[in-house]
């Protein structure tokens, strides 16, 4: 084995055993993969924007649900929400036309709704009636398609599937897709394969509408016609301190292959409390005074295409559905620091 001296004064064994082919092979091997998954992240990093800032104005809105552990409202590591001083300037007169239009709104719908008789007391005090159902949702126009947005990994550079939400011919919104689980070979991600709709429905200013007038009512409405895969309804509550930014209630959601509708009736009290996707051990019931939107997602770890047709969504009430919570809780010690 011969010996060559580095200008830096470190010397390195030099081979010239005949085994220095393999190595010189073993290496070409090595240096090969590592270029072809170079290439497959720099292809794919062209159909993604994980850390670019987007640009939806200063009351833009998360468009997919979360699923890190809350750097930001977003969810989304090293993302940035902040606006230069030069982005606000340019930004004002879109959110004076934009904002000032919703503001308009609520100010017109606040007086026409002026009246001595008070649908939300009448509703508190028991006039709902059996078997009465309510109507919230539909995707009949293109203003109530806009109010919900879509978002699946390939979104934010965690994998390869797509998803869209369009009209039908007939007054419903189609959310299609096609779901891969194969994972982008990047060193962080280590799951892939989800996709979703979210409601996005805000007041004025990005103030939060909540779904507090479906307190009175014990199951959630939906018709659909769906491809036999099983989603997910997710009702979002996140909260102002970050430790609840991530917190929903969700239900599966399973759909019948085949043309026909399907009415889903499911009851508010089997809803269970998740954390960013992942289901807690303390668990308690929805409380619809806090929740702010709803989506419905698929992650079912099933590769290919899906299709599911939304009619509406709304709420619906049964009397004789008397479960306050479907699941089993814990009473925790006094001092504990939960258990006041």
């Amino acid at each position: 084995m011969l010996v060559s001296r580095l200008q830096t004064g470190f010397f390195v064994p030099k081979i010239t055993n005949p085994t220095c082919a393999y190595f010189s092979k073993k290496a070409t091997s090595s240096n090969s993969s590592l270029a072809e998954q170079k290439s497959e992240i720099q292809n794919h990093a062209g159909k993604t924007n994980l850390l670019e800032k987007k640009k939806v104005g200063m009351f833009g809105t998360s468009t997919v649900p979360i699923n890190t552990n809350f750097p930001n409202p977003k969810g989304v590591l090293g993302y940035d929400p902040d606006f230069s001083v030069k982005e606000l300037v340019a930004e004002l007169p879109n959110t004076r036309k934009t904002q000032g239009a919703k503001l308009s709104e609520e100010i017109k719908e606040a007086f026409r709704n002026v009246s001595i008789e008070k649908t939300e007391l009448l509703e508190d005090i028991g006039f709902v009636r059996h078997n009465e159902a309510r109507v919230e949702y539909r995707f009949d126009t293109q203003e109530k398609l806009d109010l919900w947005k879509t978002g699946c990994d390939s979104d934010w550079k965690e994998g390869f599937s797509t998803c869209s939400l369009a009209p039908s011919d007939h007054g419903t919104a189609v959310f299609s897709g096609n779901i891969s689980t194969k994972v982008l070979k990047d060193g962080r991600v280590e799951r892939a394969g989800w996709a979703s709709i979210k409601l996005e429905d805000r007041k004025a200013f990005n103030r939060k509408k909540f779904l507090s007038k479906w307190r009175n009512f014990s199951h959630l409405l939906l018709k659909i016609r769906g491809d036999g895969r099983s989603y997910k309804v997710m009702l979002h509550s996140p909260l102002s301190m970050d430790f609840t930014w991530g917190d929903s209630f969700s239900h599966p959601l399973h759909t019948h292959g085949g043309p026909y509708w399907q009415y889903e009736k499911i009851p508010f009290s089997k809803f269970f409390h998740t954390v960013a996707g992942r289901i807690q051990d303390r668990q308690y019931r929805v409380n619809l005074e806090d929740t702010s939107s709803i989506g419905i997602v698929l992650m079912d770890r099933i590769d290919g295409d899906f299709r599911l047709e939304i009619d509406y969504i709304g709420v619906y009430n049964d009397t004789t559905h008397v479960e306050d919570f479907a699941y089993e809780t814990y009473t925790l010690p006094v001092f504990n620091t939960h258990g006041f």
